[in-house]
């Protein structure tokens, strides 16, 4: 559900042994020996058309009235809501609260209604002691424990104390309501956690002592209890960090250093990339072993007691931070399946999914929400389209007896058309399909199913059931392949040893024939020796007797048992050979073609190379019979599924060769892998010379139609530069442009490559003069340069100044003294030496703009631009008369030319009183026979002044000024 939607109309040390066990639990889980299969539960193939309680009341008794207004109205059963809160307010032990709850059930069913449980294992955050405290408490990645709304918040789901807790609840709701099953008055019980009242995480979050206004999307959980069992279940998973590092494209040293995927701006693209898939596995794997303990707790009370988890959607956007999308998983022990939709979703949708990928038996349901907003026709569409597409039940959330009264006619007419006819088996028209993978990458919509389904189900002719398959490619054993051992491959293969006969023979095997992507080659062997020959230590010894050719098996075995086979041969021959056979010059990867279609494949023209002499032809070995070789061409339709080893001999003009192989895969065209693809190309970085370096590669950078982006590595790059967990960091030795070459992995080992360039500068401002004013009057006037000579009478009345940096700062300091002073900080892009729509005087004089160019409050750069304003204009520069002062009035700089250098003129300031002002030298700058006088540091108010200029202690000139 969409959380606004939701409860709104209601009127008023874990220990590493601990963790130990739950990653064995999630394991067992995840391979099957713990999925309870349960006898099938009655099915009486009545539909049901409910009453839902959130008993969110603190009124007693409130909501009786609530069900006998509902059940006048037509529904025939009932779903409540049973809070642990509700029930133990204080400590687990008592005092109760059931009274609330049996009176609700024993009206229910009274008035002949069944009964359906919904049971709240969240709480209130207010009541937590005795239970579990915030620390046991789910957590985001901020590590704020999870607040809802109502204050709701839960336990973290591998906090085994609260987990037996919450589990003894449930018992005890079973158990003291288990005489309804006798009196065949119960419908199904669930067991939900979230605010929503739903089993599956919660999407938000409100901060400790903030108003519901300022809640976050986030993830749960970022626990220790999950950042601790991830690490244990991720060690179990890959054995060995080297692998994981390869899968996830990460440096980690240990399991112990691996961080928990998080993107706090955009939640979802939390799960992008293997590293991602690996956390949404686990939280599933969280998820579903919670589901599988409340569903065991119930059956453990008696096996014919329906269980029906309760989710929010399952292919809404937010899914995949519920966890929701691999719900056929979730719940294969369960007796049903029931989603809350909202009044914006397509419900045949919904349904023909449900359907689609239930359980022979299992039921499938939904709820209608209450709006006081909502049309009335949103209702009758929801019952109508989930009954129609097979639901057995469909719950109508009515929390008042006004709520009742506002849609009696809507529950009476429904009841009348559904509830006398029984479910009926639904036979798909078409079928329609989707990835888990992809789903949790871009949503069960964007995955082109729904459109699909759509144009199947919607289209002529008028609504049709159509089949909606998700393949919950993510928790099959496949997904796991790539975490396997990898034996080692051939990485040089040894060209033909050719040797004179009778004479002795040695040749050290080169160390790196084999290697191996995920471990170490720990042992080289050499099999089909002629008894001339021993391999011992890594060389081959021998005094050769008679002529001929001898073809060598050698073994490259890996730390864990896996190995690869290739040959070479010794030619013996009668005297010394100077001829140098060929070698391989670039290896092949498996080449992967679909089963029934045509295959062609041609050999690279590079791939063997003769430093002295000719590649004279090339040899393939034996073939399946569906494959053709002509040509440096392989053609040929595969007729079955297989892995074939393909050999090739090249020789050269005297006769030598080399072999290798290369591996042909046919699989089924389902499974034919398409390369990934670039969705966004990068833009161009900078970086400053000798400085930290660092960019995020974008999330959506690569897309997979048919998988997901396994990996990403650098193919070209410099030296100083790396790519960790999709980070890009270094530090550049040099001013340059470099290209960069980053390639994108899928789960098929299928790539594509993108370019980064990354230009390497010291860092640098540039200042733009602006004609100043509003943003319509703004425009640009020109780049100011060091020492430019501007003319008075060519500018605008105002200016302003503007400075662009060829990197990101975090603020900018201006410091411009001359005719005109001003201090000014900015701290967005670009920076203005003043407001927008302030600007200053062109004066003229002589003008220093200091900049300081800040970063983390560290200064990055200072940059001094020096520029004169004359009088005039370009085409007719003037001059300034001696002793001409100005601005007058003046804000902070008064300017009086002068007819010499200045050097030995003082300056003071006198009041309409007489009261005297010295003006320090400090205070005066001198340019170009301007002498630069700021008043503003002289410490009097505002008002007139006579400034008075003395040479040799005589005044020579005296100028009356306003001071501002």
């Amino acid at each position: 559900m969409f959380m606004q939607n939701r409860f709104y109309p209601f009127v008023s040390g874990l220990v590493r042994l601990r963790f130990l066990a739950l990653f064995s639990m999630l394991l067992m889980l995840y391979g099957g020996t713990l999925r309870a299969q349960y006898p099938p539960v009655e099915e009486d193939g009545r539909r049901y058309l409910s009453l839902m309680l959130l008993n969110l009341s603190q009124e007693k008794d409130f909501e009786l009235e609530v069900i006998r207004q509902a059940a006048a109205a037509g529904v025939n059963s009932v779903e409540l809501t049973i809070a642990w809160d509700k029930v133990y307010r204080d400590s687990p032990t008592g005092p109760d609260g059931w009274e609330r709850f049996d009176k609700q059930i024993a009206l229910a069913t009274e008035l002949g209604l069944k009964v359906a449980i919904r049971i709240q294992v969240g709480r209130n955050s207010n009541f937590l002691k005795g239970f579990w405290t915030d620390a046991e408490s789910a957590r985001d990645y901020k590590q704020n424990p999870l607040r809802g709304i109502y204050d709701y918040t839960h336990f973290s789901l591998l906090h085994q104390p609260s987990l037996d807790k919450a589990a003894d609840f449930v018992q005890q709701v079973a158990k003291r309501y288990k005489y309804l099953l006798e009196k065949k008055n119960i419908l199904f019980i669930s067991t939900v956690i979230s605010p929503t009242q739903e089993a599956e995480y919660y999407s938000q979050t409100i901060p400790p002592g903030a108003e519901y206004s300022a809640q976050y999307s986030t993830i749960f959980d970022y626990s220790d209890f999950y950042k601790k069992g991830f690490m244990e279940w991720l060690r179990g998973k890959y054995k060995k960090i080297v692998r994981l590092n390869l899968l996830w494209g990460s440096s980690y040293k240990s399991f112990e250093e691996v961080l928990v995927p998080a993107n706090i701006y955009f939640p979802g693209e939390s799960f992008f990339g293997r590293r991602g898939k690996d956390w949404y596995i686990f939280r599933h794997l969280a998820l579903k072993q919670f589901n599988n303990r409340m569903i065991q707790t119930v059956k453990n009370v008696d096996t014919r007691i329906p269980y029906v988890p309760e989710f929010g959607s399952v292919f809404d956007g937010q899914s995949a931070i519920r966890s929701t999308l691999a719900f056929p998983d979730l719940t294969e022990s369960a007796d049903g399946i029931k989603v809350h939709d909202s009044e914006f979703f397509d419900h045949r949708f919904t349904m023909d999914l449900l359907r689609s990928n239930r359980k022979p038996g299992q039921w499938i349901m939904n709820e209608v929400f209450y709006s006081n907003n909502m049309p009335v026709s949103e209702y009758y569409e929801q019952f109508n389209e989930c009954f129609e597409s097979g639901a057995k039940v469909v719950v109508f959330v009515l929390s008042t007896p006004g709520h009742v009264a506002d849609v009696r006619e809507v529950i009476s007419n429904m009841a009348q058309r559904w509830l006398d006819k029984p479910v009926e088996k639904i036979v798909a028209t078409d079928t329609v399909g989707y990835r888990l993978s992809r789903a949790v990458d871009r949503g069960v919509q964007d995955t082109g199913a729904f459109a699909a389904w759509r144009t199947k189900a919607r289209g002529p002719g008028g609504p049709k059931p159509v089949s909606v398959m998700l393949d919950q490619d993510l928790l099959s054993d496949d997904y796991w392949k790539a975490a396997a051992n990898t034996a080692p491959y051939l990485l040089n293969p040894v060209p033909m040893q050719i040797i004179a006969v009778s004479r002795d023979f040695t040749f050290q095997l080169p160390t790196d024939t084999f290697a191996d992507y995920d471990g170490t080659i720990v042992k080289t062997e050499v099999f089909d020796l002629p008894p001339w020959l021993r391999y011992e230590v890594g060389q081959l010894r021998g005094t050769p007797a008679a002529l001929g050719d001898t073809r060598l098996k050698v073994r490259g075995t890996d730390d864990e048992g896996g190995f690869t086979d290739a040959f070479f041969t010794i030619r013996v021959d009668t005297r010394e050979n100077a001829n140098k056979p060929p070698t391989v010059k670039k290896n092949l990867s498996t080449v992967t073609t679909a089963l029934g279609e045509q295959f062609s494949f041609v050999l690279p023209p590079d791939l063997f190379t003769d430093v002295d002499g000719r590649i004279s032809k090339v040899e393939v070995g034996a073939l399946p019979n569906w494959l053709s070789y002509r040509d440096g061409k392989f053609l040929g339709t595969p007729a079955k599924p297989d892995e074939y080893r393909i050999a090739l001999k090249a020789y050269d003009d005297l006769d030598a060769f080399v072999e290798t192989f290369f591996i042909i895969k046919v699989v089924e065209p389902q499974f034919l892998n398409n390369p990934p693809y670039v969705s966004r190309t990068l833009p161009v970085r900078y970086a400053k010379v000798n400085e930290p370096f660092s960019y995020i590669l974008p999330a959506n950078t690569f897309s997979d139609n048919d998988g997901f982006i396994s990996l990403v590595s650098l193919q070209i790059a410099p030296p100083w530069l790396k790519l960790s967990l999709n980070e890009f960091s270094g530090i550049p030795t040099e001013v340059g442009k470099f290209r960069v070459l980053v390639r994108a992995y899928d789960n098929a080992g299928g790539f594509v490559e993108t370019p980064l360039i990354i230009i390497v500068e010291v860092p640098t401002l540039t200042f733009d003069l602006l004609q100043s004013g509003r943003a319509v009057e703004r425009q640009r006037l020109l780049t100011l340069t060091d020492g430019q000579v501007l003319y008075g009478g060519s500018l605008p009345k105002l200016l302003n100044i503007y400075a662009y940096g060829n990197f990101e700062y975090d603020r900018v300091a201006f410091d411009l003294n001359g005719p005109y002073h001003r201090r000014s900080q900015a701290d967005k892009f670009p920076y203005a030496l003043l407001p927008e729509d302030g600007g200053f005087a062109p004066i003229v004089g002589g003008y220093t703009l200091n900049a300081y160019a800040y970063r983390k409050d560290s200064l990055v750069l200072k940059s001094v631009l020096r520029f004169r304003i004359t009088p005039g204009d370009s085409a007719q520069p003037g001059q300034i008369d001696e002793w001409v002062g100005y601005p007058n009035p003046s804000e902070g700089v008064f300017n009086v030319k002068l007819p010499t250098n200045g050097a030995n003129y003082t300056y003071s300031l006198v009041g309409m009183t007489g009261q005297q002002w010295p003006v320090p030298e400090r205070l005066v700058t001198m340019y170009k026979g301007i002498a630069q006088i700021d008043l503003s540091g002289v410490a009097t108010a505002p008002g007139m002044y006579i400034l008075r200029v003395v040479l040799d202690g005589k005044v020579v000139r005296t100028f009356k000024v306003v001071k501002k």
